[in-house]
């Protein structure tokens, strides 16, 4: 477990000093950060940010970045305004029933919902309609700062080619996220990374959003930009997420590690 631990906070250390600190990671457009993170972790299912941005812009100019309005609202309304998204019809009343839940069991605050222990929280939140463990486990760290480590496509792809845990790609999400939080313990010195200021939660959501950036940019699923040193940008409503990282870089920062580039040592330069 000992060289497990060295070489995942070796693999964050590249991470973050290609992109940085992703402090601005969420939330987007309002100061109701919590529960637009909430609406951010149902709406990004199986559909691209910038769709998201979109959806998150929408709700908020109908006043539904509000857990009280979101409740009171119409589907019809909900839905037109996430169109932009994948799944409306399906995610329209999941969102209302979520805002109904909070303003029945904790009087709107979703404050007060994150007010709790993690493994009773966890389990609360799996229980409520379109949240898997994945969603779960994103609310948890992002909207209420608990250490919950996030298992998603982009990890599995990154870790399988990195070839750094064994299975990743079929290894069961419970056991693959214990994996992680086993080698990344509450007792872990992270004096290295002032900017984490020793707080466990503040690693795990860093390490996942550099995770997304990497996937995002270098890591792609079909033709990985290995040594392409200026990646396209994305089209972000927010700027800041492509701003430090996105002019001319030196490549992937992982390839020194990464199994697949080593092996292989293809040419990756070219776009997906």
């Amino acid at each position: 477990m000992a060289d497990l631990t060295t070489r995942l906070l070796d693999i964050y250390d590249r991470l973050h000093q290609h992109y940085g600190y992703e402090a601005h990671w969420w939330p987007l457009f309002t100061d109701n950060w919590r529960w637009e993170i909430m609406l951010g972790a149902v709406l990004v299912q199986q559909t691209q940010w910038e769709r998201v941005e979109q959806a998150v812009l929408r709700l908020h100019a109908l006043g539904l970045v509000d857990e009280r309005r979101a409740a009171a609202a119409s589907l019809e309304t909900i839905r037109e305004a996430i169109k932009p998204v994948a799944y409306p019809n399906a995610k329209a009343p999941s969102l209302r029933h979520l805002a109904q839940y909070i303003v029945a069991r904790y009087d709107g605050s979703t404050a007060a919902l994150f007010d709790q222990g993690t493994p009773e929280l966890r389990q609360e939140l799996l229980a409520l309609p379109h949240i898997g463990p994945e969603t779960a486990d994103t609310m948890l760290v992002y909207a209420g700062h608990h250490a919950s480590f996030v298992v998603d496509a982009y990890l599995r792809r990154l870790f399988g080619r990195l070839g750094t845990i064994p299975n990743v790609d079929t290894m069961r999400y419970e056991t693959l996220r214990q994996v992680f939080e086993d080698a990344l313990p509450p007792d872990l010195d992270l004096s290295p990374y002032p900017h984490l200021e020793g707080n466990r939660s503040r690693l795990f959501w860093d390490y996942h959003a550099l995770i997304v950036e990497h996937g995002i940019h270098h890591c792609l699923s079909r033709r990985p930009r290995c040594d392409e040193t200026s990646a396209p940008r994305r089209n972000f409503t927010q700027s800041i997420k492509c701003a430090t990282h996105c002019p001319p870089c030196q490549g992937c920062p992982l390839r020194p590690v990464c199994n697949a580039y080593q092996s292989s040592r293809i040419d990756y330069n070219l776009t997906e």
